[in-house]
C-alpha cells in the first residue's frame, strides 16, 4: 500500500470530528462498555484483565485504563488499537460521522516531497518484483534456489516475503530501469544502484538472495542481500535513505503485525532466515531488527500491538551480554520483556529445523521475565557467601533496576534479590540510594519530621480532581496555593493545570495529556481525570481540602521558626530571637483563623 499524496487535513476538521464523535459509541464498537457514575468501564483492549479498568469519560472525551496506563482521546485509540496512521484514524471517524474532508493545498516543496517519497516506494516493489521474477525463473538462481531449499523454506513464504535473486551482474537493475518510468538519480538515492563516473551506474546486490524489507504501512523501503558464494561482506543491506531507517524498522512487521494482536505478544530474534522459519512454521508473531541492537524506536513500534516481547538469545557469554545490553531500552519503555535461551550455537533457524515448530512454542510458553534472568546470571558470577560478593551483587543488581519505572515492580524485585542473597531489603534499597543519599538520611534521621499527613496527602490529591472536574474553579484560588504542597509530583501538576487553563481559558484533557512528556505524571493526570463528584457541594469540598493543606504547611512552618527559636536563644542572640518570636505568633494567629473558617481559600 503506497502513501497517497492526499493533502493535510485542515485543523478545524480535525476539531470537529473531535466534537462530533463520541467516544463512548466508538470504543463500544470494540469493547462492552457499562455506565458506572459519569464514566463507561470496560475490560482494556491492550492488555490481559479479568477486573474491568479501562475507564471512558464523555464529556473530556478521553480514555485510560487504570492498569496498564494506557490513555489518549478518540484518535489514539483507533491508532493504537488498528494501528492506523492519524490522518486514516481522521478519515474514519469523518467517514463515520458524515463530515466532508476538504483538502488543503500543498505547497511546491512539500508536493516535491511526497512525490519523491511516492517514486521511492514505487521503485523499490519494482525492483522488489524483477528479484522475485528471478530467483523463480532465471538459470542463473539454480544455487540461490537450492540454498533455501536447504533451509526448508517453501514457496508460499518466499511469495508472502517475495524473496528475490540479484545474478551476478553489474547492471541487471540498471537495465530494468530503462525500460520504466522509474529514473536512476531516485534509484541510486536508494542505494539499488550506485553512480560512477560518466554519469553511469552499477547494480549494488550481485549474487545474492534478496530480502525486501517492509515498513509497519507495507511500503518497501529496502533490501537486505546474502551472499550466495563465499565472500565478504556476509549481508549487504541497503543504506539509509529518505524512507529507510534501520534502527525505526523491524523486518517482517507487515506480516506479523496482525499475528502480534491475535497472539498477545511479539517475537523478537536476529535475522532474516530466522523470520521466515518460524512463520513457516506457523509462527508468524515474529520479526528481526535489522542488523542492529534493538533500539527504543523499535519498541516503541512493537508497543502499539502488544505490551508483551519475547526475545531470543543464545545461552553463551555473546548471548549473555546482549541480554544486559537490551534491558535498558526495553525498562525506558515500561516493558518488562520475557527470554527465550536457546542451547548453546542454536538460532531460531536451526531450532526449529532440528527440533520442530511445538518445540519452540514450548520454549514461548516456558518464557520466563528477562529481568530475572540477568540478575540470576549477575549472581551466578559471584561468590555469595562472601561479603564481597554480597555487596557486587548488590552495586551490579541496583544499578539494573534503577531503569524500572514502576516503583512497586522495583521493590518487588529488591525483595527477591535480598531473599536470595540473603541480606535485608533495607541494606538493598540504602545501596540503590547512593552514599550521599545514604548519608543524609542517617543524619536526617533523629529529626526526620512527617512531611505529609495521610489526609494531607489526600486533600491535595482531592484538589486537583476537583480542579479538572470544575475548571471554574481554577481562577477562584491563588496559583500561590501549590506552594503548601507536600508531594512535588502533585505541586507540578497543579501548576501545569492551572497554567493550562489560564492560558487557554479551558482543560482539553487529551491535549494535555498527550503534551506532558513525564510518564508518571502524564498517568496521575490521566488517572485524576476520571472523578467522580463526593456528595455535596464541590465549591465546599475544594475549600476544605485547600484549608487542610495550608494548616499542615503552617504546622510544619511553625515547628521549623520554633526550632530556630530555640537555637536564637541558646545562643543568647536577642535580635534573632525576637524576630523567630514575632513570626511564631503571626503563624499561630493565622492557624487560629484558618482553624475556625475565618480566612476562605476559594474567592467569589
Amino acid at each position: 500500500m503506497q502513501e497517497s499524496t492526499t493533502q493535510f487535513i485542515p485543523e478545524e476538521k480535525i476539531r470537529e470530528i473531535r466534537e462530533t464523535s463520541s467516544i463512548v459509541d466508538v470504543i463500544s464498537d470494540y469493547i462492552g462498555l457499562k455506565k458506572v457514575g459519569i464514566n463507561h468501564k470496560g475490560l482494556c483492549p491492550f492488555h490481559n484483565e479479568k477486573t474491568p479498568s479501562f475507564y471512558v469519560n464523555e464529556s473530556k472525551r478521553f480514555f485510560h485504563c487504570f492498569g496498564c496506563g494506557v490513555s489518549g482521546d478518540i484518535f489514539a485509540f483507533l491508532m493504537k488499537h488498528d494501528n492506523l496512521s492519524f490522518a486514516e484514524a481522521a478519515r474514519l471517524l469523518a467517514k463515520r460521522y458524515g463530515i466532508h474532508l476538504p483538502e488543503k493545498p500543498l505547497n511546491s516543496l512539500e508536493r516535491q516531497r511526497l512525490s519523491e517519497r511516492e517514486s521511492f516506494f514505487s521503485i523499490n516493489e519494482a525492483v522488489a518484483q524483477l528479484y522475485h521474477r528471478l530467483l523463480l525463473n532465471d538459470p542463473r538462481a539454480g544455487r540461490a534456489r537450492a540454498y533455501l531449499a536447504q533451509r526448508g523454506l517453501g514457496a508460499e513464504v518466499m511469495e508472502d516475503f517475495c524473496i528475490g535473486f540479484a545474478p551476478d551482474s553489474w547492471d541487471t537493475v540498471v537495465q530494468h530501469l530503462k525500460s520504466t518510468p522509474h529514473s536512476a538519480p531516485l534509484a541510486a538515492k536508494l542505494g539499488l544502484i550506485v553512480s560512477k563516473s560518466g554519469g553511469q551506474y552499477y547494480d549494488r546486490f550481485r549474487n545474492r538472495i534478496l530480502f525486501p524489507i517492509w515498513n509497519a504501512s507495507r511500503n518497501i523501503i529496502g533490501f537486505g542481500g546474502r551472499i550466495i558464494d563465499q565472500g565478504e561482506p556476509k549481508y549487504l543491506n541497503s543504506p539509509e535513505s529518505v524512507v529507510y531507517n534501520k534502527r525505526q524498522n523491524l523486518y517482517g512487521l507487515q506480516s506479523a503485525g496482525q499475528h502480534i494482536q491475535k497472539e498477545g505478544a511479539a517475537i523478537i530474534v536476529e535475522g532474516y532466515l530466522d523470520v521466515l522459519t518460524l512463520h513457516q512454521a506457523g509462527i508468524k508473531n515474529t520479526v528481526a531488527a535489522l542488523g542492529t541492537a534493538l533500539t527504543e524506536h523499535q519498541i516503541q513500534l512493537l508497543k502499539r500491538y502488544t505490551g508483551d516481547i519475547i526475545t531470543v538469545f543464545d545461552a553463551d557469554p555473546a548471548g549473555e551480554k546482549a541480554m544486559a545490553r537490551s534491558m535498558e531500552p526495553f525498562l525506558n519503555n515500561g516493558i518488562s520483556p520475557r527470554v527465550i535461551v536457546l542451547p548453546k550455537g542454536e538460532d531460531p533457524d536451526s531450532f526449529v529445523r532440528t527440533q520442530g515448530g511445538a518445540a519452540f512454542r514450548e520454549k514461548i510458553a516456558g518464557a520466563g521475565f528477562l529481568l530475572d534472568f540477568v540478575i540470576e546470571r549477575i549472581i551466578a558470577r559471584h561468590d555469595i557467601a562472601s561479603p564481597r560478593g554480597k555487596v557486587a551483587v548488590c552495586d551490579e543488581t541496583v544499578a539494573l533496576l534503577k531503569q524500572v519505572t514502576d516503583p512497586m515492580e522495583r521493590d518487588l524485585y529488591e525483595q527477591k534479590i535480598a531473599r536470595r542473597i540473603g541480606v535485608s531489603h533495607s541494606q538493598i534499597r540504602s545501596r540503590g540510594a547512593g552514599p550521599a543519599a545514604r548519608k543524609a538520611a542517617v543524619q536526617a534521621a533523629p529529626q526526620r519530621q512527617e512531611s505529609a499527613t495521610g489526609s494531607a496527602k489526600h486533600a491535595e490529591i482531592l484538589i486537583l480532581k476537583i480542579l479538572i472536574a470544575h475548571p471554574d474553579f481554577i481562577g477562584r484560588i491563588e496559583e500561590n496555593i501549590f506552594d503548601s504542597f507536600t508531594q512535588p509530583d502533585l505541586r507540578q501538576l497543579g501548576l501545569f493545570i492551572t497554567s493550562a487553563f489560564r492560558q487557554a481559558g479551558a482543560l482539553d484533557i487529551p491535549q494535555l495529556v498527550e503534551s506532558i512528556q513525564d510518564q508518571p505524571m502524564q498517568r496521575l493526570l490521566a488517572q485524576a481525570s476520571f472523578f467522580e463528584n463526593p456528595p455535596g457541594d464541590p465549591a465546599k469540598a475544594l475549600d476544605d481540602c485547600l484549608r487542610t493543606v495550608r494548616l499542615q504547611k503552617l504546622a510544619g512552618e511553625k515547628k521549623r521558626v520554633g526550632m530556630l527559636l530555640k537555637q536564637a536563644e541558646a545562643a543568647r542572640d536577642e535580635a534573632a530571637s525576637v524576630d523567630y518570636q514575632h513570626k511564631y505568633v503571626q503563624l499561630v494567629e493565622e492557624q487560629k483563623q484558618i482553624t475556625k473558617g475565618a480566612v476562605h481559600f476559594l474567592q467569589g
